[in-house]
């Protein structure tokens, strides 16, 4: 490599790092300033406490990394172009792409990290914070369970029986569930057909076993019930549907494991295009959003090398006016398309 190629990427690694750990200190010092003060009160161990603002970092990161690969390349350039280094470095044979060079390599690296922490770190950083909330308060760490769950199958064009579940407790780790009721329906007459009482539930190889279970067959006629005995354990072969789509409807999907989202968005024959929209938008999304962190520097590339030697407030005006931009355009998208308003990709 050559000596000018090390002094590159000298000049392009530190400020980049300096402004990426700038901008997480500077957030996570708001936020410790904001919450400090009420979680003192509760008495916490230091270490329980560090947690608490730590574990966000994958989320934060998120939207941190694209914004420090934009100021990052403007504050390279501009000062490039202000000592004239750029100008000289052209002059001297150097070609434009070699320049940018290893902006777009540091920025390409930087979208790897983000694909690595959209697999599963981002969406559950929430999560885990709240998780870490409520052992500071003393309070019940349970997750994954959720109380009093309605659901209902969604209508298919080719499907001539429904279901509605109801719930009293769903537990997602275990994939259990307890004091449940299903009602079997007619599509789309939606003529009640039998109901399954049972105590308890377990999701096992694909298949629902519920136990001391009782099923009850309605007649055609109105008031004509047929209820079978008691039964230790019932084994449902024809309801598929798994722990984590009768809870998907109480978890929004961008807090969800890409393959947990994956796995609903494709998932046509148990989910209208309606009920996919919300899945297929976010899958789409955490395979485009880290790509942020190039079309950000691209952008920082081209403002950089045209204008900051001229105007560098007018740089920085522009290159924050297409990040508010960007920003504003892409939460947009991804409302609209989880509410199947516009295609998932889009």
């Amino acid at each position: 490599m050559k000596i000018v190629e090390k002094y590159l990427w000298q000049s392009v690694l530190v400020p980049l790092l300096f402004v990426i750990a700038a901008l997480f200190t500077l957030w996570l010092t708001f936020d410790i300033f904001d919450k400090i003060g009420r979680l003192i009160e509760k008495g916490p161990s230091p270490w329980l406490l560090a947690k608490y603002f730590l574990v966000q970092l994958p989320d934060l990161a998120q939207s941190i990394l694209p914004v420090g690969v934009l100021f990052a390349t403007l504050y390279v350039l501009a000062y490039f172009s202000r000592h004239r280094e750029s100008v000289a470095l052209l002059a001297a044979g150097m070609s434009p792409l070699i320049l940018a060079r290893p902006f777009l390599f540091c920025s390409a690296g930087l979208s790897l990290i983000l694909y690595f922490l959209s697999f599963s770190l981002s969406p559950t950083a929430q999560a885990n914070r709240e998780k870490v909330k409520r052992q500071i308060k003393k309070e019940s760490t349970e997750e994954n369970s959720f109380s009093q769950v309605v659901y209902r199958s969604p209508k298919l064009s080719d499907k001539r029986e429904g279901t509605i579940w109801y719930i009293g407790r769903l537990d997602l780790n275990a994939r259990t569930l307890q004091n449940v009721e299903i009602l079997f329906r007619s599509e789309p007459e939606g003529r009640d057909l039998a109901k399954v009482f049972a105590q308890s539930g377990e999701y096992r190889n694909g298949i629902w076993h519920l136990q001391n279970a009782r099923r009850m067959e309605y007649g055609t006629e109105a008031g004509l019930e047929n209820a079978g005995p008691i039964l230790e354990e019932l084994q449902l072969p024809e309801l598929t549907e798994p722990p984590a789509m009768l809870a998907a409807k109480l978890v929004p999907p961008d807090v969800l494991p890409w393959p947990e989202v994956s796995r609903l968005a494709g998932d046509t024959t148990r989910l209208n295009q309606r009920l996919r929209a919300p899945y297929a938008t976010e899958n789409w999304h955490r395979w485009m959003y880290p790509l942020a962190c190039p079309l950000l520097c691209l952008f920082g590339i081209a403002f950089g090398m045209t204008d900051a030697r001229r105007n560098v407030a007018a740089t920085v005006f522009s290159s924050v006016f297409v990040l508010f931009a960007f920003l504003v355009f892409t939460r947009l998208c991804v409302a609209l398309g989880q509410g199947n308003r516009i295609p998932p990709f889009l």
